[in-house]
């Protein structure tokens, strides 16, 4: 008894370490995110608790639930397209027979994901820039009219995803790809005996062994989504009119320009609220079709 009290107390210290860093920066920043959504906070006069004052500001707030439609709208139409962009990218590198190509192309796809995204963000800014960009040169050589496509408001949101599209695939990709080569090849290969084509096989014996992955890579992919702030931050400042203002750049907003924590602080709850709920939702709906 006396040895497994002594094994016990070295293995918690081992770990205080630890516990006391993710109490400092994590519970303790928590718990004041939790006690500011309750209070009027005034850093130079009093502090008044208000309840759920906050709460409902935030949900009354036009710009607020602009801002939520905004981010609903963008993983909408980022996750799907990315994620089957992803998927079919990696089954054309998993068919190919040498392992060195494989490798290389996994390599390159990979590659845009170590880089920051302050960087990438900044690198865009000159696509889409509406006198020097690429993206109005290659156009104007076809004869197309230039498009400001940060400075419109039906074109700002879509030219982020599209940008998120074409810039954030390398993780997905790696993941899909180790997913792929975990599949036993006798499978594929009793599935050619009976006949099946490619586009068959994928459908028979990859989708249904690939969900579990498939699964992960939709969830990272919508809170990501949901929680996009970057290349809002470089390119647009949620602009023009709110069409780019998501949830992350309005909390920004409320804290920084407006002074307003308790209001940042409750937008930033029901945020989490939400993602986990929709986590929740995404876990119980795709679990029954999950093959472990």
């Amino acid at each position: 008894m006396r040895y497994a009290r002594l094994e016990k107390l070295w293995g918690y210290l081992f770990i205080a370490p630890f516990l006391a860093f993710f109490a400092v920066f994590t519970l303790v920043p928590y718990g004041m995110v939790i006690w500011l959504s309750f209070v009027d906070w005034h850093p130079r006069g009093v502090t008044e608790f208000i309840g759920f004052q906050n709460y409902l500001d935030v949900i009354t707030m036009s710009a607020a639930q602009k801002a939520l439609l905004n981010s609903f709208y963008y993983a909408l139409i980022v996750v799907p397209i990315s994620t089957a962009l992803s998927l079919f990218t990696a089954i054309l590198i998993v068919s190919l027979r040498s392992r060195a190509l494989r490798s290389f192309f996994q390599a390159m796809f990979y590659l845009p994901g170590v880089i920051s995204g302050l960087a990438v963000a900044i690198i865009w800014r000159f696509v889409f820039d509406f006198h020097v960009g690429v993206l109005n040169y290659f156009l104007s050589l076809v004869g197309v009219e230039a498009v400001n496509w940060l400075g419109n408001i039906y074109t700002a949101l879509p030219s982020l995803a599209g940008m998120a599209i074409l810039a954030g695939n390398g993780v997905a990709i790696i993941i899909f790809c180790a997913a792929l080569l975990s599949i036993p090849t006798d499978l594929y290969d009793a599935a050619a005996v009976d006949g099946a084509n490619f586009w068959r096989r994928q459908w028979a014996v990859t989708f249904p062994l690939l969900t579990p992955a498939l699964l992960y890579v939709l969830v990272v992919s919508t809170l990501g989504a949901l929680q996009v702030f970057v290349p809002v931050y470089v390119l647009t400042r949620g602009g023009p009119v709110n069409s780019t203002m998501t949830a992350g750049y309005y909390i920004y907003n409320q804290l920084v320009f407006f002074q307003n924590a308790g209001t940042a602080a409750a937008a930033g709850l029901l945020l989490l609220i939400a993602t986990v709920g929709l986590t929740v939702f995404q876990f119980r709906r795709f679990s029954q079709v999950v093959e472990f």
